[in-house]
């Protein structure tokens, strides 16, 4: 009983009026936060349909935000537009990390299969090296893919 007492004291207390007069709205309402962007920053565009579209900004009107995605233009009117997040790529360093993360685990499981493949019975070398190389190689990509595809910041939320 103590324990829903406290717990209804902090919502009562929270929730006052004072309390939350002190909140502001986000910064990131504001339309005028996208001009500070420079032409060709990455950016995910959501609109309010629930469709989100990735590109690089050509340019900014007070109605219009124009991306150009897969050597293509594309317009969004400002009421259509949900939410707008500057990614940033991962850097060189955390890809060539997780790639080489990937391939050492690539080459232990395709060091692993080659063994297997040289003692078996009618195991070829060429079959082993084939294993080795392919599985490394593949572990490597995945690594590289698994580095992701960057991180996103919103900066703009329609109001």
């Amino acid at each position: 009983m103590k324990i829903a007492a406290f717990c209804l004291g902090w919502i009562v207390f929270l929730s006052a009026p004072e309390v939350r007069a002190q909140q502001t709205n986000a910064p990131n309402q504001s339309w005028d936060v996208l001009r500070q962007l420079p032409a060709g920053a990455k950016l995910q565009v959501e609109r309010k349909v629930g469709k989100k579209v990735s590109g690089r900004m050509v340019s900014l009107s007070d109605t219009e935000l124009v991306i150009e995605r897969k050597g293509k233009t594309e317009s969004f009117n400002r009421d259509e537009v949900k939410f707008v997040w500057q990614v940033d790529s991962p850097s060189r360093k955390k890809r060539a990390i997780f790639a080489a993360i990937g391939g050492g685990v690539g080459f232990f499981v395709g060091f692993m299969t080659a063994v297997v493949i040289v003692f078996s019975d009618n195991g070829s070398e060429a079959g082993a090296v084939a294993a080795l190389v392919g599985v490394t190689g593949g572990g490597a990509l995945a690594g590289y893919a698994m580095a992701g595809n960057g991180k996103r910041t919103l900066i703009y939320s329609a109001p």
